[in-house]
């Protein structure tokens, strides 16, 4: 089990002025400072938390991870899964961690919305967690039986316009972006009624598609490609900026008619406040190896996943960017925090 480090009581004003000289007198408070950050990794384990079960796509990549950074920073790096409350759990662990790098945690859009989908959070996702560094992005797919009688977005389009309310789309999780709130915006951009149905997992979902009791959903190309492969699910559009390899005859969403509809599921490292700036970037430097030719490289690509890295500040932009942004959609949506 994790040990709970508690955060450091010095303000951040304090421990920028011990840089100029005072670090000793830091150390000799017995206070876990910047001085401290500095000496990263210490003699110590890594954790990484994840949020969600053994097996999922989380939690391979958080292994992969950990194989590369035990190599880079000479230290175990352990995989602790903490799960529940829509993984809540895990990222109120991290954010209450101490911060000296090593407690962090793989997470990812749900991490930036957070306030907006959960009531009554025990801290919060934006000025409680530091943006460390991207992972990855994976697009979503569009998808209806194979029976449907449409070929394309726009066909589906038509279709929901002559029976408002008469088509339905499903998700596999409230507030999931690469499911729940993918279909929502496609709505909105659409301008099209459809009833929305929701479901204890994509897989359940997915089979209800199939036998045609539910019109079309959105969710992550993983999910999709068995079904894809097997010729009972037929896939109208993706969602990245760009055609994906493996799938490369099916168009975007922007060749489909809508120019401003870009959805990726997304990963990264996210520790708690407070982390100082070396830590972060050393993290930073070593997650971007890892991406460039390590095992989560291979494991993002097995995935049909792009690895993608960005410097701390760029991250930073993004992860705030996207919080925003889904946070909006989530609002236009009817979503309230439950």
């Amino acid at each position: 089990m994790t040990m709970r480090r508690g955060r450091s009581p010095v303000p951040d004003t304090t421990r920028r002025a011990c840089v100029g000289g005072a670090a000793a007198m830091l150390a000799a408070a017995g206070l876990p400072g910047l001085a401290r950050g500095q000496a990263f990794p210490e003699d110590k384990p890594v954790w990484i938390v994840v949020p969600l079960g053994a097996g999922g796509a989380v939690d391979l990549i958080a292994r992969s991870l950990s194989t590369d950074l035990a190599k880079s920073l000479g230290r175990t790096v352990q995989v602790e899964n903490r799960v529940g409350a829509g993984g809540n759990i895990a990222a109120a662990h991290v954010a209450k961690s101490r911060p000296d790098g090593h407690t962090i945690m793989v997470g990812g859009t749900g991490n930036a919305i957070a306030k907006q989908l959960f009531a009554n959070l025990s801290y919060d996702p934006l000025s409680d967690l530091t943006p460390v560094a991207m992972l990855g992005t994976a697009s979503s797919v569009l998808l209806v039986s194979s029976n449907l009688p449409v070929d394309d977005v726009r066909g589906l389009v038509a279709m929901a316009k002559a029976k408002p309310g008469g088509l339905t789309i499903a998700h596999g999780g409230a507030g999931t972006v690469s499911e729940h709130l993918a279909g929502e915006l496609f709505k909105l951009q659409a301008g099209i009624d459809m009833t929305t149905v929701a479901y204890k997992g994509g897989a359940a979902a997915m089979t209800d598609i199939i036998g045609g009791q539910v019109t079309a959903m959105f969710t992550n190309l993983l999910n999709a490609m068995p079904h894809l492969q097997s010729g009972r699910m037929k896939a109208l559009a993706v969602t990245s900026p760009e055609r994906v390899a493996s799938i490369g005859k099916v168009p975007t969403m922007r060749e489909s008619g809508f120019p401003d509809y870009v959805v990726t599921a997304w990963w990264c490292v996210l520790g708690p406040a407070g982390l100082p700036a070396p830590v972060v970037e050393r993290l930073n430097r070593d997650v971007e190896a890892a991406l460039a030719g390590g095992s989560a490289k291979e494991r993002l690509e097995t995935m049909n996943a792009r690895p993608l890295s960005m410097s701390p500040s760029a991250f930073r932009a993004f992860y705030l960017d996207e919080g925003r942004r889904w946070t909006e959609v989530a609002k236009r949506a009817g979503l309230t925090p439950q």
